[in-house]
């Protein structure tokens, strides 16, 4: 049996197993259209014996790190939102208004980044995790990580310009 026709027999069955383990149906669903992607984009290269094993490991590979990545994005955005209580006790309530204001056009950006371009940005600004690497985990090139970083960079850019001047 080939891959893509696994995929078609045991979608719904990826879908449930991913749910009851993160208890998520849509993220979930977003996790078994990544897998299927990535096997349309980048069929293994040794035949896999079973098909409905190997699917299962990768989806719950692809979730994993899928789930680790929103966890330190949350993380961030919480840490983050307090940071001009913390980072700066004597500025007056007109600055911090400010910071929080560019904090918020910031996270808003970032969110509305294509999500691949997000997960790589997040990966390497956030994580500190090399580009390479990122690449081996999200299954493309170092190329296309460069140009997930360089599109995020042109969003964020002009936010903090115009309001960090």
């Amino acid at each position: 049996m080939s891959l893509a026709t696994a995929l078609v027999q045991h979608y719904d069955d990826l879908v449930n197993h991913l749910r009851r383990r993160f208890g998520d149906p849509g993220f979930a669903r977003e996790v078994v259209h990544d897998v299927c992607v990535r096997i349309l984009a980048e069929p293994p290269h040794e035949a896999v014996h079973t098909p409905q094993a190997f699917l299962r490991r990768l989806s719950v590979d692809l979730a994993i790190d899928r789930h680790r990545v929103d966890t330190g994005r949350r993380a961030w955005v919480k840490s983050m939102a307090d940071v001009p209580e913390t980072e700066s006790p004597g500025a007056s309530p007109e600055a911090q208004y400010a910071f929080q204001q560019t904090l918020t056009a910031l996270i808003r950006t970032i969110e509305n980044l294509p999500p691949r371009c997000r997960d790589v940005f997040i990966l390497h600004q956030l994580h500190d995790i090399p580009q390479a690497e990122i690449a081996e985990r999200l299954g493309i090139s170092r190329n296309m990580v460069a140009q997930h970083m360089m599109r995020a960079m042109r969003s964020i850019r002009p936010v903090l310009h115009a309001n960090l001047g």
